[in-house]
This record gives structure tokens, C-alpha cells and sequence, in this order.
């Protein structure tokens, strides 16, 4: 035993010699080593618990260390069991042996002598092992490891004991160093207890480490050893006792599995099917025959609220909420369903970028870069799945999926409070507060998104690939990474700067610039001047800035345009200047609008792009017009544009149908209810808002397809929340219809727009009906609740105002006069408007998708 330890310790300093150094700021003089664990799980419905069986094997990191302490808490622990062992003898003080601090879950034991500080190149014992025996009653309102309840296929309540030990809630489940820097050896030993009348019968036990051997003793109990586990930190520790079933898939050297009651396993074909296609996509991406973890990957069902999402460092044990990952067709929405396929693609990027479980460990340096580049791979792969995509060779670009996490990224960043990504740079990924966790991954992945289009997605990708690749079992870093970058992509004839200097400013300076343009038309070769200061909601906090900004841009007139459709150039913290002849039309900064940054023109240059979007919006690409749309609401949030200029940009909506823009405009729109901004915002301007939002989005839903392919699903869903959000009648009528339909029983609800039915029942204080809502119905109703509050504290919080004055227009005939003035008009005075009745009550458009 002595001599298996000294193999392990030695084995331990040689992983971790780098790893210790580098922490400087443990705050424990004894470190962990090993974590040895016999669990014996009692299930019933009065008071379930589990004994257990603890060895921890420890060194000391300092002289004179006479105390030894241990988070423990909520945990009953037998005080007669408690040994520290030197070899065969125990040195635990026997005049003052321990102190047990209940409030703050301390457990304190005194020694007789001190330990002996730890020193590789010493040949005497270093090691010590802690050794004691405790009981954790297990309750639904625990911590770290709780009970589930749930009902069986005959309707009879059954329990299962699981973990969620991230942030720092490992010391509910046994005694430890809840320091979580540290990393340590688990080996875990689980007793199956045998079938009687008394405690509910489990065949289920997963936890971090692969099964090792199986036996049965003399009650007939089960007892399973596993392996030793990778050295992990404590929130990576998991465990799950259940009676669940399972199906598996697998792909190349990889297996998943999918566990859940065995009479809803069902519901988790889609999962698994989607689940193999991704690890086939990853290993097509990364050009080489190496599993993405050694051992199955487990996905836990887990009917629970206390769940939402994955812990973003599992590797081998994942669990989520159960309606989070089950799909059923009645009740799965379209949006339940690209949370779902985003989610896994997301942890499944975690794990192939660097888990615990291969052979050699990569580590990342900053984990928040990390998060970035598994959001980007998510959305990459996603973008494959849903477009169909099988192979490299036909790259499906991020498009929607990148304007989709560049806005969400903008929303966070934009206030004034935000910090920059580097200010994570020592933060575990556990522990980056839930606020920023979008800033973190969707702004890391947007600067990357942004970087690929600059560099060239082919050489990017091959790039990218090629660096995860070469860097298994070493550290990977931001400033590596970059440097890599520019090996394996900058050419010799380049004549831009490098990746390097691109994305060294970025993480560094918070908020998103914007960049300001303004065209000399006095001249036959137009002089366009860009500046660049940070985009702030406010008048605070816009001081100039000098991100290193990579410029790209249509011009109206492109026959004599010099760098339209190649690499064009950066700017930096001085103006820039550069000539072009733009034939007295418009230029678009940003093309593919994949730079992280907001563009404001001069006023001649708004009204050219918005009399070409009100003539023919399709001659500006798709995401170039979503990024206009977005901006357009940001600028005017921050008191940049007037809001008659950002009336006149926009009022083309009511011709566009297209579902990248709208999305984008919903997002734009969300905007106006920031507490701090520029444009003075009060009731009636939002009111105004509303309405005039409410005339554009009438022609796209009245046009809503009846297709139920999943794109078009997404689009019409977010046109129905938008329309019911915005009280649009035809939109109330429709739901109302459905919904008291469904109540007589004649149809059921479309999951798609469930939302948007609870929504409008919550505005009116509206009856849900007797029967209890599942967990998807659930699930819409908790968020319909949520944008409700809100938009009511929105409105508390924002001053009455006085309406403006409405534009006088001389004209011969009264109706255009009218047309200014109704706030159920499709369109605006100047184009072919017609009237919407008040009351819409017909069934058509939405009647189709009551399927």
C-alpha cells in the first residue's frame, strides 16, 4: 500500500509540478491527492440518505502544519472514525482531536505531531491518509447532491440521488479542500443494494470514472468498483443513483448514451441520433482517427427544475434538465429545439477542445477563451447540421448564427458597467458569474467569427484545426493561439496586418466600438473618413479607442469600386482616410456584417441606404440589412440618429419578409427598453415604437408559410411572439381562437406558439385552465412571465412624456392625412397603404399550423 503511494505521488508531481507552481494563491497548507469513496445509497420516500466510506490521501505544502482543515457540510459524521494516518499509526491529537463548525461547515482536526512537509527527491513516507465515515441525508431542497422525484410508467412516485457540484458545493457531498483549484484522483466504490420490501430498488450508478469490476456479496448487494479517475477539480466530480435505462449510439471510437426512465426513452431517439451526427462532424473537422473522450459519454435525463443546462465542465457525466434534452413532437417547440441541438453541439466542443479524460491533458490557459471558441464550434456545427452539410468540403458559412451571437454579445457588452474579456483571465469557467456568461462566450465567438472572415474561412478553419491538434497534452493560450495563427495563415505577399495584432486589443477593452463614417462628395474621387470611439448607450463613457478594426465594404455603384469583394484594411486609434468613387451612391461599411462593431454614417449617406431599402432592399445582402436594422435602434437608443432619421431607415420593414432581418429588428427593438440611454425615452416614444412596429410587421405575418421545415418554423414563431408582443389584433384574434379551441378540446396547441398564447393570457389575467402545465408548457410560460415583468417594470421606470406634435402634410385629399395619423396602418404616408380592420377575427394565417 506505502509503496502504491509513493507511485502516486510521484506520478502526481510530475503531471502537476507546473500546475501547483503556477497557483500562488491556495489557501490551504495540505493538498489533496487521492479521494477515495464507498458509497451505500438507501432510497425511500420518508427519509433517504447514504452512508459513506472516505480516504483522503493527502501532502503537506508547509512546515509545522498541526491542523487540518475540511469543508464539510449538512453532514453527519461519525467522530469516533476520524484517523489521520502515518503509515499504521494515527497522529490525530487525543486531547483535542477535532472541532465540527456546524454554521460554516468546517471540520477542524488537530494533530499530535506536524506533518512533514512534501519533497519529491525525499525518500521517507510524505503521505498521509484522513479517514472517516459520515451520513448524508438527501432532500429535494439540498445542495450538491439532492433528490429527485418522478413518476414511474404505473404513476408511482419514484427517487434518484444526483449531483450538481458546481459552484463550490462539494463539501455538501463529502468532506474535502473546496478549494477549486485543486485536482485530485477520485476513486469511487458503490454498493447497488439489494431488492427488499424497505428501500426503493436502483440499477443505475455513473459516476466520473469508467466501470472497473462487479460483484456480489452475501445480501445479494451490488458492489461496483471503478477506475481510478484523471486528476479533476472537485466541480468535476460526479455521481448518479438511479433505476434508469438506456439507449447508446456510436461513432468511430466514440459511444454516447442516453439514460432516462425506461417508458420515456423514447423521447431521447432525437438526442442520441443528433448527438452521433455531431461527433461524426467534429471528427470530419478535425482530420484525425482520435475519440473525443476515452469512454462512453453519459447524458442523464434528470426530471428536475434544479437543472437547467449543462455544467460546463463535465466531460463523461453530463446531466440536463429532462424536457431540456427530450423532443416530443406535441410539445417540443421549434425554439425548445435549437436550445437543445445548440447546447449539447456546445459541451460536446468543450470536450473534444480539452477534457480530464484524455491521455495526455490539454489545459487552457484562459477559460473563458475557451467558452469563446466552443460557442464558435457550436454554432460552426450547427450551421452544418441544419443545413445538411456532411462533409469539410462543403462549409456552410455562420451567417444567421453569426449576426445571431455578435447581437446577443452586444446587448451584454454595450453597458456601461461590462468588463473586458481579460478581466476573466484567471477565472475558471465554473466560476464566471451567470451576468457575463453570454459576454463571455458570444463575444469571444463573435471577435473569432470576425477573424475568420478577415483571414479567409478556408485557411481559418485548416488553421484552427491544425492548432487543437498539435497542442493535445500541452497549455494552450491566447497569445499561442494567435501566434499560430499567423504562422499558418499570413502569407509572405500579404500586405495586412496579422491576426496576432487584430485580436490582441480586443479582449483588453470592453463595449464595442463604433465607427463613424463620413463622405467628401465635393470631389470626383469621394474621400471616405472613418474614426472609431466606444459605443455607449449614453454620453458617458465614449472616449476614442484604438482596436485594431478590420474594414470591409459595398459601394451602390461598384463598376469603378477599387477593393469591393477582397481584403480590404484595418483601422486604429487615428482616422483613416481612404478614396473612392461612389458615383453619387451609398457605401456600406462591414460587409457580411461579421465585424464586431457599429457603424454610423453621415446623413446623406442614411438617406441613400434608406431610399434604396424602400426601392429595392435586395440589392443590399441579407446580412448586411440585418446589421443596418440593428444598428439603426442602437444608434437611436444612444441619441447618434434622430429618431426621424430612424423612422425613415426603417419604414421599409413592411417589405421585407426576410426571417435573418426580423430577427435582427426584434433584437434591434428589445433595445429601447435600456434604463440608460441617450434618445430620452419615455411612454408615448415607446408607445410610438410600438405602433409604428406593429404597422411593419403586419404584411410578414399575414404572409406566414405554412412549411414546417425548421427554419421556417423558427421564423414564424418569432413573428408570432413579436406581433402578439406588440398587441397586434389579427395576431390576438388568431391566439385567442387557438386557445379556446384547445380549452373545448377540438385541437391541440401548437407548441410554436405557446409563448405567445401565455403571454397574452398573463397580459390579461387570463384563466390557464385546470389542468397542470408539463415542463415544456412550463418552461414557455416561465419565460412569457418573464418578458411580461419586464416590459411592466420598463414602463414603471420611464417617465409619461408628452407626445410629439404629428407632421402637418399638405394635401388634396384627406386620406393622406389619415394615413399619418392611424396607428393600424400596414404602411406609411407616401406608399400604398390599406387599412387593417380593428377586429381581425378570422382564423387564417395561423389556423395551418395547428397540426
Amino acid at each position: 500500500m506505502i509503496s502504491r503511494a509513493f507511485v502516486l505521488l510521484f506520478l502526481f508531481s510530475l503531471a502537476n509540478a507546473s500546475f501547483v507552481i503556477e497557483e500562488e494563491c491556495l489557501n490551504y497548507t495540505v493538498y489533496p491527492v487521492q479521494y477515495e469513496l464507498t458509497i451505500i445509497p438507501y432510497i425511500t420516500e420518508f427519509s433517504p440518505f447514504f452512508d459513506c466510506q472516505i480516504s483522503i490521501n493527502v501532502i503537506a505544502n508547509a512546515p509545522g502544519v498541526r491542523m487540518i482543515e475540511l469543508d464539510a457540510k449538512d453532514l453527519e459524521i461519525n467522530f469516533s472514525s476520524i484517523y489521520v494516518m502515518k503509515g499504521n499509526i494515527d497522529i490525530v491529537s487525543r486531547s483535542r482531536p477535532y472541532e465540527y463548525d456546524v454554521k460554516n461547515g468546517k471540520l477542524y482536526i488537530y494533530l499530535a505531531e506536524p506533518l512533514i512537509p512534501y519533497n519529491k527527491n525525499s525518500k521517507i513516507n510524505q503521505s498521509y491518509h484522513i479517514k472517516l465515515v459520515y451520513r448524508k441525508k438527501v432532500t429535494e431542497k439540498d445542495e450538491g447532491i439532492f433528490l429527485v422525484k418522478y413518476l414511474d410508467e404505473n404513476q408511482q412516485s419514484k427517487y434518484l440521488f444526483t449531483t450538481r457540484l458546481t459552484p463550490n458545493k462539494a463539501k455538501y457531498f463529502f468532506p474535502c479542500f473546496d478549494n477549486p483549484r485543486f485536482e485530485a484522483v477520485f476513486k469511487f466504490r458503490v454498493y447497488v443494494v439489494a431488492k427488499n420490501n424497505v428501500w426503493q430498488y436502483t440499477n443505475t450508478s455513473i459516476v466520473i470514472a469508467n466501470e472497473h469490476r462487479k460483484v456480489v456479496n452475501v445480501p445479494k448487494d451490488v458492489i461496483i468498483d471503478y477506475s481510478p479517475s484523471p486528476q479533476v477539480t472537485l466541480n468535476q466530480v460526479g455521481f448518479h443513483y438511479s433505476r434508469f435505462t438506456n439507449i447508446l449510439t456510436s461513432s468511430k471510437n466514440d459511444i454516447f448514451m442516453v439514460w432516462a426512465p425506461g417508458y420515456t426513452i423514447h423521447h431521447y431517439n432525437f438526442i442520441l441520433m443528433y448527438g452521433q451526427k455531431l461527433m461524426d462532424l467534429i471528427h470530419d473537422y478535425s482530420g484525425v482517427e482520435r475519440p473525443i473522450l476515452n469512454g462512453p459519454i453519459h447524458l442523464i435525463a434528470v426530471p428536475s427544475d434544479r437543472i437547467d443546462g449543462y455544467e460546463v465542465t463535465s466531460w463523461n457525466l453530463l446531466t440536463n434538465r429532462a424536457h431540456r434534452i427530450a423532443h416530443q413532437e406535441e410539445y417540443t417547440s421549434i425554439k425548445q429545439l435549437e436550445t437543445m441541438t445548440f447546447e449539447l453541439a456546445q459541451q460536446f466542443c468543450r470536450i473534444w477542445l480539452g477534457n480530464p479524460g484524455e491521455p495526455q491533458r490539454t489545459r487552457w490557459r484562459e477559460e473563458w477563451f475557451k467558452e469563446g471558441v466552443a460557442t464558435y464550434l457550436a454554432y460552426y456545427f450547427l450551421a452544418q447540421y441544419n443545413n445538411g452539410v456532411s462533409h469539410i468540403n462543403h462549409r456552410q458559412p455562420l451567417g444567421s448564427y453569426g449576426l445571431d451571437m455578435k447581437f446577443r454579445a452586444m446587448a451584454v457588452d454595450s453597458h456601461r458597467f461590462t468588463p473586458p474579456l481579460a478581466n476573466f483571465n484567471t477565472s475558471l469557467a465554473a466560476e464566471i458569474p451567470v451576468r457575463y456568461k453570454e459576454l463571455v462566450t458570444m463575444k469571444t465567438a463573435s471577435i473569432l467569427w470576425m477573424m475568420e472572415n478577415w483571414i479567409g474561412s478556408e485557411k481559418f478553419h485548416n488553421a484552427l484545426v491544425k492548432y487543437i491538434n498539435s497542442r493535445r497534452g500541452k497549455y494552450i493560450s491566447l497569445q499561442d493561439f494567435t501566434e499560430a495563427m499567423d504562422r499558418d495563415t499570413i502569407e509572405c505577399t500579404h500586405r495586412f496586418s496579422n491576426g496576432s495584432r487584430l485580436l490582441a486589443r480586443w479582449p483588453r477593452r470592453a463595449a464595442p466600438p463604433l465607427v463613424l463614417l463620413r463622405v467628401l462628395r465635393d470631389r470626383p474621387l469621394n474621400a471616405i473618413q472613418l474614426t472609431q470611439r466606444r459605443f455607449s448607450f449614453t454620453a458617458d463613457h465614449r472616449q476614442n479607442t484604438d482596436f485594431l478594426i478590420p474594414i470591409s465594404y459595398i459601394v451602390q455603384n461598384n463598376e469603378d469600386c477599387i477593393n469591393c469583394y477582397q481584403p480590404r484594411f484595418t483601422i486604429g486609434s487615428q482616422s483613416y482616410t481612404f478614396g473612392e468613387n461612389l458615383n453619387n451612391g451609398w457605401i456600406i461599411l462591414n460587409r457580411n456584417a461579421s465585424g464586431y462593431y457599429r457603424v454610423n454614417y453621415d446623413e446623406t449617406t442614411w438617406k441613400l441606404i434608406a431610399k434604396t431599402l424602400e426601392e429595392n432592399h435586395e440589392a443590399i445582402d441579407e446580412l448586411n440589412r440585418a446589421q443596418i436594422v440593428n444598428d439603426v435602434f442602437a444608434l437611436y437608443v444612444a441619441g447618434d440618429i434622430s429618431l426621424p432619421l430612424a423612422m425613415e431607415i426603417l419604414n421599409y420593414l413592411d417589405k421585407e419578409h426576410n426571417a435573418v432581418v426580423w430577427k435582427a429588428a426584434i433584437s434591434g427593438f428589445d433595445l429601447l427598453k435600456t434604463e440608460e440611454n441617450g434618445c430620452n425615452m419615455t411612454r408615448h416614444l415607446y408607445k410610438e415604437w410600438q405602433e409604428f412596429m406593429k404597422r411593419k410587421i403586419a404584411p410578414t405575418y399575414n404572409k406566414l408559410s405554412n412549411s414546417h421545415d425548421y427554419n421556417t418554423r423558427l421564423s414564424r414563431s418569432s413573428v408570432v411572439n413579436f406581433a402578439c408582443f406588440l398587441k397586434y389584433q389579427p395576431c390576438i384574434q388568431n391566439l385567442k381562437y387557438m386557445y379556446e379551441q384547445y380549452r373545448r378540446g377540438n385541437m391541440r396547441l401548437d407548441p410554436d406558439f405557446r409563448e405567445a398564447i401565455y403571454y397574452m393570457l398573463l397580459q390579461d389575467n387570463s384563466y390557464f385552465g385546470a389542468n397542470r402545465l408539463n415542463d415544456f408548457e412550463e418552461d414557455d410560460r416561465r419565460r412569457a412571465e418573464h418578458r411580461l415583468k419586464e416590459e411592466n417594470r420598463f414602463i414603471m421606470k420611464t417617465p409619461v412624456g408628452v407626445p410629439r406634435p404629428m407632421p402637418i402634410i399638405m394635401s388634396t385629399t384627406t386620406e393622406s392625412t389619415t394615413l399619418i395619423a392611424s396607428p393600424i396602418m400596414t404602411h406609411q404616408a407616401g406608399s400604398s397603404s390599406t387599412l387593417i380592420p380593428s377586429l381581425f377575427i378570422a382564423v387564417p394565417p395561423l389556423l395551418f399550423a395547428l397540426r
